[in-house]
Parts: structure tokens; C-alpha cells; sequence
């Protein structure tokens, strides 16, 4: 499939024609001659044309595109859904809002290929997709389960015709669009595109699977050394907006971090351990807990200058036990509305 151009992109040169179509060669064969000559270097210049105009909407097609939640609801997934041309893969921990159940069993209705790696029992919510299970088992959709080798299948991802991803910090619950911080990066780097839907299969076939994108973080394969080096690498300061704080590694990160005199501003939804608190408030860490939103995001940003978006949370369980993906994103646009929207939360908590 070809490029896809965004609604503001234009493509300039649209009322250029090519001049001569309906001339004719007439006369000499010194004219004959003229004339093919200056047809092939028609033909030529528009050669060079077109792939210049390639090269710059596959360029335009690889930006980021950063999706809020709950401001922005459910319908970019519902909208990326109902467009998908010819197949949907979905990886994902939770799965309970009957509207993504319907609209997944629609489109499988319409001919096209539908598969889902899901986790059959959360932590501590055994049965909190029995639902899907049951919905899904009377479609033609294929729906599998991962193998023992992750303690638990966290990761959170929806494929589009193998050419796009959406890595997200959400689950299709309802909660995640109505009462839950969330955001979720969709991508179109066919090399990032590439890894996660070989990962896809091979977890579905439960399969050993090597991974190499630098800006994809894989849990349990690489997530503790990449998350590690982002943070040691901080120069200024370190923005983190997460569910959950318990990894003593990170945390001692975070505090090191905190005394080289970068500022480090965490923002939970519940304060974690007394320990942890005194730890990283003495190094210079200022903590606050949410009281707007429920946290649910798994996001880091540093120095404005990069972002990590995705299901890992800072726990020794996501980083080193669990299938997890997140992924890293330097294009400024989003990284400013990531850093907006943790201002926003900020200045609402305390």
C-alpha cells in the first residue's frame, strides 16, 4: 500500500501539465529528432519529479501521531478500525468495552482478518475478560493466548494491514476513555511496524522472537537497560506520569538523577511506599498524586527532547517478567503535547 497523506497535506503541482501530449511531429527528420529528444527529457524530469515527491511523503507519513486520553474518546481506534483495509492484530491485557467487541466482530463480518493475543487472566481480575472470550469464540475472529513465558501479557497494541501500529497505555475498557489518563502513539515506520508485527506472530505462535529497533522498548528483553540508559542520560530534566513506582533499580535512578541537580517531577495516581517517598524526596524527586484523573499512562519525557509512551510501568514485574511494549518518540509535536498535558495533570494534584 502506498502512502498515506494526512488532510493538511497537499501535493504541489497539481495543475501542471505535461505540455505536448496532443502535438504532432511534423515535417524533417531533423524535427522528428527535436522532438523525441525533448519527449525523453519530458519523460526523464518527470521521473526525477516523482521520486522526489515520494521521497517527501514517505517522509511526511513516518511523523508520530499522538492520541490523549480521555479527551479524545474512542473514536480515533473506532475510526482506525472501520478503516482498515484488509486485516486488524491486536495485542492487549484488558478487554472489556462491548463497543471495540462489536466494531472488532463488524469488520471481521465484512471479510476481514481479525486476530487477538489476549491474556486470559488478569492480575488479581481472573475473570475480568471472560466476556470477550465468550463474545469472540462465536466470531470467525482468531483468538489466542500467550505461552508461560511472560508472567503476565500486558502489552497493549493494535496492527492496521501491517503498515501501522498504535502502541498504547490503554486497555479497551471503559474506563480508559472516560476517567483515565491515556495516550497512545500511532506509527508508520515500516521498520517499527515491521518488528512488532513479527513479535505479534511469534507470540502467537509461541515462538522465541530477537528484537533490534532502537526506539521500541520490549519487555522482558531490553526494557530495564534502554529505560535505564534514558534516564542516566538526562541532562535537564525527567517528566514521568505512571501508574505505578516500585522498581528499586529505577527509583535509585530517578534519586541520582535528582541530586546532579536535574529536576525529576513525578505524577501518580497513589502515593507509593512511605520508604520510597522519604528515598526520593530527600534526593530532590518532588512527587504528586492525581486528583482529576485516575493514572493509568506509562510515560517518561526527557529534557523535551524525547518521550517513552507505552504499557510499561517502572516495576520490576513489567520490566522483567511481562511481555511489554513501549516505544520512543522524538518528533517535537508530540512531545510538547505530552509535556502540556503532564502540566495540565500537575498543576491539578498535589
Amino acid at each position: 500500500m502506498g502512502p498515506r497523506l494526512r488532510g493538511d497535506d497537499k501535493i504541489v503541482g497539481g495543475d501542471d501539465k505535461i505540455v505536448g501530449g496532443d502535438d504532432k511531429i511534423v515535417g524533417g527528420d531533423d524535427k522528428k529528432k527535436n522532438r523525441v529528444s525533448e519527449m525523453e527529457s519530458s519523460k526523464t524530469q518527470a521521473k526525477i519529479t516523482c521520486a522526489i515527491l515520494c521521497i517527501s511523503f514517505s517522509t511526511l507519513c513516518l511523523a508520530d501521531t499522538l492520541i490523549i486520553e480521555p479527551d479524545a474518546g474512542q473514536t480515533p481506534l473506532l475510526n482506525a478500525i472501520h478503516h482498515a483495509e484488509s486485516s486488524i492484530d491486536v495485542a492487549m491485557y484488558g478487554f472489556t468495552d462491548k463497543t471495540f467487541m462489536k466494531a472488532l466482530a463488524a469488520e471481521s463480518a465484512s471479510g476481514k482478518k481479525i486476530r487477538i493475543l489476549l491474556q486470559r487472566m488478569p492480575y488479581k481480575a481472573s475473570h475480568e475478560n471472560d466476556s470477550a472470550i465468550h463474545f469472540f469464540e462465536k466470531t470467525p475472529i482468531s483468538l489466542k493466548w500467550p505461552d508461560d513465558t511472560f508472567r503476565y501479557f500486558h502489552q497493549k497494541t493494535f496492527l492496521f494491514d501491517r503498515s501501522r501500529a498504535f502502541v498504547m497505555t490503554f486497555n479497551l475498557t471503559h474506563s480508559s476513555f472516560f476517567t483515565e489518563r491515556n495516550f497512545a502513539l500511532e506509527i508508520t515506520d515500516p521498520a517499527l511496524v515491521n518488528e512488532i508485527q513479527n513479535v505479534f506472530d511469534a507470540d502467537r505462535a509461541h515462538h522465541a522472537v530477537s528484537v533490534r529497533q532502537s526506539r521500541l522498548i520490549w519487555s522482558p528483553d531490553n526494557s530495564r537497560i534502554k529505560l535505564s540508559k534514558i534516564i542516566q542520560n538526562a541532562k535537564t530534566h525527567i517528566l514521568v506520569e505512571t501508574e505505578s513506582l516500585s522498581d528499586d533499580n529505577i527509583i535509585g535512578l530517578l534519586a541520582k538523577a535528582a541530586e546532579k541537580h536535574i529536576s525529576v517531577d513525578v505524577l501518580l495516581s497513589s502515593q507509593p511506599r512511605e520508604g520510597i517517598i522519604h528515598y526520593l524526596t530527600k534526593a530532590g524527586v518532588v512527587i504528586h498524586q492525581s486528583h482529576h484523573y485516575i493514572i493509568h499512562a506509562k510515560i517518561m519525557i526527557i529534557d523535551n527532547a524525547q518521550a517513552v509512551i507505552g504499557s510499561i510501568n517502572l516495576t520490576k514485574p513489567s520490566l522483567d517478567d511481562n511481555r511489554e511494549l513501549s516505544v520512543i518518540t522524538t518528533d517535537k509535536k508530540v512531545i510538547d503535547a505530552l509535556a502540556e498535558t503532564f502540566q495540565k495533570d500537575w498543576v491539578t494534584s498535589s
